[in-house]
């Protein structure tokens, strides 16, 4: 039996495990590069995007429940919003154009965790969240069927659309987190030779820990894990937001409006 190949030092699973047959190809071996990245890294941050996602709904639906006069703004801001969507085009012009919008608000979402440690992207679901709400809020108000208009104009796309907006927001929140790691490392690292530089001679780095010189071989592997951070994002951006955006865009062009 062939054991499963091992990470030096971790103990942890390679990014792809061995085949004995045929050698995956190329888009698999992005996919179980990505399932591993999901894994490690992506799945808890999607639970904290559901919850804001959640969270944002509540708030919103209450809100405008409560204060049914401050809706009439806050809809005609979302209106504004929208307004490079053509709702009468043609389906296949109305699909483009929601793969359009829906992919630049996630790419925004994703850039936002460019900024270390500030977890903006979280933001992305809890405003989804919140504009779900004032549509059901609004509904109500004008005596609609909500339970009805949720089940044929926002689910049908919607489960599609919100996931790829939860993964993105994943992406983001990991990316922020990991440059927030390599700020406070550079940090530490600075504020550690400027204290050696008032001792006047080095620290050893049995005495310091990670204070001693790295090695060309350090240094080269640290560059490899920075360029691999931002190749997971443009990955997992690609194979799964971009995909999950197109096939809920091209429902919502086609299918959607068939279910009024």
């Amino acid at each position: 039996m062939t054991s499963p190949e091992i990470r030096p030092r971790t103990g942890e699973p390679a990014s792809v495990p061995p085949n004995p047959g045929r050698p995956p190809g190329p888009v698999r071996r992005l996919y179980l590069e990505e399932r591993l990245v999901w894994r490690r890294h992506y799945r808890r941050y999607f639970k904290h995007a559901a919850r804001a996602l959640g969270l944002g709904f509540v708030a919103g639906f209450i809100y405008f429940m409560l204060w049914p006069a401050r809706e009439k703004k806050a809809l005609e801001f979302v209106i504004r919003s929208l307004k490079d969507i053509p709702l009468q085009a043609s389906p296949l012009v109305l699909s483009l154009t929601l793969f359009y919008h829906n992919t630049r608000a996630s790419i925004l979402a994703v850039a936002a965790g460019l900024v270390p440690c500030a977890f903006l992207p979280i933001f992305d679901p809890v405003i989804n969240g919140a504009v779900l709400g004032l549509l059901c809020s609004f509904s109500q108000h004008q005596g609609l069927n909500v339970p009805r208009l949720v089940l044929t104009q926002i689910l049908p796309h919607g489960v599609i659309e919100l996931a790829a907006v939860l993964y993105a927001t994943s992406v983001g929140l990991h990316l922020s987190a990991s440059l927030g790691l390599k700020v406070r490392a550079a940090w530490k690292a600075r504020k550690r030779a400027r204290s050696e530089g008032r001792a006047g001679e080095p620290q050893p780095a049995d005495a310091a820990g990670e204070a001693g010189p790295k090695t060309a071989a350090e240094e080269a592997a640290e560059g490899q894990e920075g360029g691999g951070l931002f190749r997971d994002v443009v990955r997992s951006f690609v194979l799964v937001v971009i995909p999950l955006l197109l096939v809920a865009a091209f429902i919502e062009g086609f299918i959607t409006p068939l279910l009024r």
